[in-house]
């Protein structure tokens, strides 16, 4: 029978190429349910190493490195996903153009700004 932490770390690093699959192919629904699904898998597995203290200096060591070598796989997804966000924003700006900015103003939000104050009344007293 094969160690439950180890068992744990397997799915976790299962699911996680899957989510690199996902993510390079730019499926964003399986995208979503296997980040959640990763999400859950690496709770349990957190849990599962801090109850567990059964190991040698050697196995410890062992699962740290693969743990480690997740965490930065982990940095490379997230810059992956920010990449793959940039390209589809520029993807969209094309397909739905933006406003220009006005020559004459700063700019207005999205929804509209607030009028300007022409400054002719800056202190009001009774």
């Amino acid at each position: 029978m094969q160690d439950p932490v180890k068992a744990q770390l397997d799915l976790v690093e299962q699911q996680f190429n899957q989510v690199a699959a996902f993510l390079a192919n730019g499926d964003a629904l399986q995208l979503q349910t296997a980040s959640q699904s990763l999400q859950s898998l690496g709770l349990e597995l957190a849990k599962l190493l801090q109850t567990s203290s059964q190991y040698s200096p050697a196995a410890k060591a062992v699962l740290r490195r693969r743990v480690q070598s997740l965490a930065a796989g982990m940095q490379i997804l997230r810059d992956n996903l920010s990449r793959r966000a940039a390209y589809t924003d520029q993807a969209l700006a094309v397909v739905v153009p933006v406003a220009e900015k006005s020559t004459y103003s700063a700019g207005s939000s999205v929804y509209g700004s607030v009028a300007r104050q022409t400054g002719a009344f800056k202190v009001l007293a009774a």
